[in-house]
């Protein structure tokens, strides 16, 4: 007998764990952690309510137009200025914008909806100060998750959320336009 839907989607999950799992707290990068400890110091994350960013978060969302297709203007200069839902917020280092995640308020928790490093400065675990921002601000807010859903094939993507905390809920099969495959991934918080 076959398996049914259910069941392949659950060894799907499984096979994606056991793929990243020599990743955990304890397996931390050296070199990486050498090249934050220099810029930490001038590092700043905040919400972005400035449209004249708008051009360079266009230029740094589509450095990853692979994995998520492109991002307008006109819908990053709405999220800047006039949604209440839909927030953009920024990695500063010496007062250069060089990442940005887009996120959304849920009643219950916070939705990533794009995490980006400028290429730059990819690699330097970055990304790390966007978790910390977005869950300081789900305790402000009283939100139990962070939520994310990351396309399956984005094989950093996901070694970057499992890292980080983030266990996989679900897997959505065939939902975008190109009919990937979306891993639900949360991270839940205490308190």
């Amino acid at each position: 007998m076959g398996l049914n839907t259910q069941q392949k989607i659950i060894f799907e999950i499984y096979d994606l764990y056991k793929k990243f799992e020599l990743i955990g707290s304890n397996n931390k990068n050296k070199k990486s952690s050498k090249q934050i400890e220099k810029i930490k110091n001038k590092i700043i994350v905040k919400n972005i309510d400035n449209v004249n960013y708008v051009d360079k978060v266009q230029e740094i969302l589509l450095s990853y137009v692979d994995i998520w297709g492109f991002v307008y203007k006109s819908s990053i200069k709405q999220w800047i200025t006039t949604s209440k839902t839909i927030n953009v917020a920024g990695i500063f280092y010496k007062n250069n914008l060089i990442g940005v995640v887009v996120y959304g308020e849920k009643p219950n928790y916070l939705k990533i909806n794009y995490i980006a490093i400028d290429k730059k400065f990819k690699n330097k675990s970055l990304g790390i100060y966007f978790i910390d921002f977005l869950e300081k601000k789900a305790k402000k807010l009283k939100k139990k998750k962070i939520y994310a859903e990351v396309p399956k094939d984005n094989e950093g993507g996901l070694r970057f959320f499992i890292k980080n905390g983030f266990i996989i809920e679900g897997i959505l099969k065939n939902h975008t336009r190109g009919n990937k495959d979306l891993v639900l991934m949360a991270k839940y918080l205490e308190g």
